[in-house]
């Protein structure tokens, strides 16, 4: 029985409704028992009829009981600009307007990524809702508050976040011709970097000049992988690998351009710098990926930075990385997704290279503020591995491809130094897919699909994955697989006339793996390592604006654009000292009294 207030209610509301609605029920009404009468003759025993007097009867008492107790709309529309907002209210709460749920109000309420302090929350004044939607607040910076510990797991984000949203499809990467890049050379070299809100600091000219503070062995769980980025004497250390004065001068032009292109909100603009372009290599139309990729060349500029020692919290380029740092940050989705506004082909590589760098400074400064976005991206990845073969794709849990695995197997690797448990069936699933991609006779060539031939550079990008699934706990190659690698990789020497920045990256990673592992593999590692030093010092841009940096007239740079470029040429010079060994060699020791070399 109602109460007597909702009663009273109840019978106001039915008073008020039209005579005209009345009329239109009571026919209703009417024909729905007319209908139930003839259901009883013989007349119509059919099933059709059946359903249209039960659907009838339904809906009509549905739309009786609606229109009696629920007032959909109070107000003005607002769906144009300067419109009322919406409100929703349910009768038989309170008729008071105070209860009245504003839905620009809830939106408006929804958490930020990186909140204010509660004293500034609380004692900020309540502002009109639709010009906090149109101007939001800026967040604050992401180092400035007190480091935040959290126990998330990998798991409870993963159950936690939204499901995966679908990347498109992919890029084939083979040892092939180059063609000639559409855009001229001019046309790039013409652009002025944009101005940063900080300038950098002013760039060495000498080596001995550019003093870098070696990370404290106990910053971070992995941070011993990176021992060597700010060691001391760090030039007598690479000396003995190949590396020289050339090349770390090389390092410093092009960190100093990398900064000095930064834009003020932290990225590093693809576009500006000539990202984008559809060359329709090896035949494939990929619909200019690399446009908008800012999350994914940001990575790879913030990369660089990281591999000569320089973090959000050492170095000289402290304000370049942590405002790239932020700007990553800022651009993760609900689900850990990294890759930003970026197009189809580009999307996958942008999370995983944004996740690479967020993972490595993690792991290399121990900094406990980047862990939860970590987290979150890593869980993504392992959402979008194929569960069956092992590898990833365009989109998730699609059969993978050699290419974009070399990205993930990165990220995840880092995140794993940063102390993240990855789950072990991750690695499992990776040795799968490795497995299916082995060509050759002794298995030691890869393709870049698991129904593909073998490639040069999808040999490269496998062998380096094998050496690092080894280091991580799973099962890496035999070394017959990894000789066989290493012949045809020493086929296809760096060249001028055929700039693969992205395939001399792998190669130069696996090769310098190896021959840390022993002197059988010095040599070949001296063979590569003085062609692709040779190619690289000629080819770095030495005057104009954009001295320091390289060119995009390269397989792949069109896509990329010449951050791209700059930063995958950097990492290869910095190769020397950017991951030390597990087990380093005797002389894996930068001493100054034993070099000679003073400290950096």
């Amino acid at each position: 029985m109602f109460a007597p207030p909702l009663a009273a209610t109840f019978l106001e509301r039915l008073g008020s409704v039209p005579v005209l609605y009345w009329l239109l029920w009571i026919g209703s009404f009417a024909l729905s028992i007319s209908l139930l009468v003839v259901l009883r003759t013989g007349w119509a025993q059919s099933r059709p009829l059946q359903k249209c007097a039960v659907l009838s009867l339904l809906v009509h008492a549905m739309l009786a009981c609606l229109a009696m107790t629920v007032h959909v709309v109070v107000g003005e529309g607002g769906g144009g600009s300067g419109g009322a907002p919406i409100r929703v209210r349910i009768l038989g709460e309170s008729d008071d307007s105070s209860t009245t749920a504003n839905v620009l109000t809830e939106v408006a309420a929804a958490p930020a990524l990186l909140e204010p302090p509660a004293e500034e929350a609380q004692s900020a004044p309540k502002a009109d809702v639709a010009q906090e939607v149109a101007e939001p607040v800026d967040a604050p910076p992401l180092f400035e508050p007190p480091p935040i510990e959290t126990k998330t797991s990998i798991a409870e984000t993963m159950a936690a976040t939204d499901p995966l949203q679908e990347p498109e499809a992919p890029i084939e990467t083979t040892a092939k011709p180059e063609p000639a890049a559409t855009a001229s050379t001019a046309d790039v070299t013409s652009e002025q970097p944009t101005a940063t809100s900080t300038d950098p600091p002013q760039v060495p000219t000498a080596i001995a000049a550019t003093p870098v503070t070696a990370a404290s062995p106990s910053a971070a769980p992995g941070s011993s992988a990176y021992s060597m980025r700010g060691a001391p004497g760090r030039l007598g250390l690479i000396e003995w690998q190949g590396g020289n004065a050339q090349t770390e001068a090389a390092v410093v032009a092009a960190l100093g351009w990398l900064a000095k292109s930064q834009s003020t909100d932290g990225r590093w603009d693809a576009n500006r710098f000539g990202a984008g372009q559809e060359l329709k290599i090896l035949g494939h139309d990929r619909g200019g990926a690399g446009r908008n990729a800012d999350t994914g060349i940001s990575a790879l500029a913030i990369l660089a930075f990281l591999g000569a020692g320089h973090s959000h919290e050492q170095g000289d380029y402290q304000d370049t990385v942590r405002r790239g740092l932020e700007f990553l940050i800022r651009s993760q989705a609900a689900d850990g997704s990294l890759f930003g506004d970026s197009t189809l082909y580009a999307q996958m590589y942008c999370h995983s290279m944004a996740t690479f760098a967020l993972a490595e400074a993690h792991a290399m400064t121990g900094d406990s503020r980047l862990q939860p976005a970590v987290t979150k991206a890593i869980a993504y990845s392992l959402r979008a591995q194929h569960t069956t073969t092992g590898g990833w794709r365009y989109r998730p849990n699609e059969i993978g491809d050699t290419s974009q695995l070399g990205w993930q197997m990165m990220a995840l690797a880092s995140a794993k130094r940063a102390g993240l448990e990855i789950p072990s069936h991750t690695w499992t699933r990776v040795g799968r897919f490795l497995d299916s991609i082995r060509r050759g006779q002794h298995g030691g060539l890869a393709s870049y699909r698991p129904d593909g031939s073998p490639t040069t550079s999808m040999t490269a990008e496998a062998l380096y994955c094998r050496l690092l699934l080894a280091e991580m706990g799973g099962e890496g190659s035999d070394e017959l697989a990894s000789s066989e690698a290493t012949r045809q990789l020493l086929a296809t020497l760096p060249n001028r006339q055929r700039v693969n920045l992205y395939y001399w990256y792998y190669a130069t990673l696996a090769l310098h793996h190896r021959s840390l592992a022993g002197d059988a593999n010095a040599a070949a590692w001296r063979a590569w390592n003085d062609a692709i030093t040779s190619v690289l010092l000629e080819s770095q841009l030495t005057t104009g604006p954009d001295a320091g940096s390289w060119n995009t007239n390269t397989m792949w740079g069109g896509y990329g654009g010449r951050v791209y470029t700059t930063a995958m040429a950097t990492m290869c010079l910095e190769v020397y000292y950017r991951y030390a060994p597990q087990t380093p060699p005797e002389r894996w020791t930068a001493n100054p009294e034993a070099t000679g070399v003073q400290p950096r």
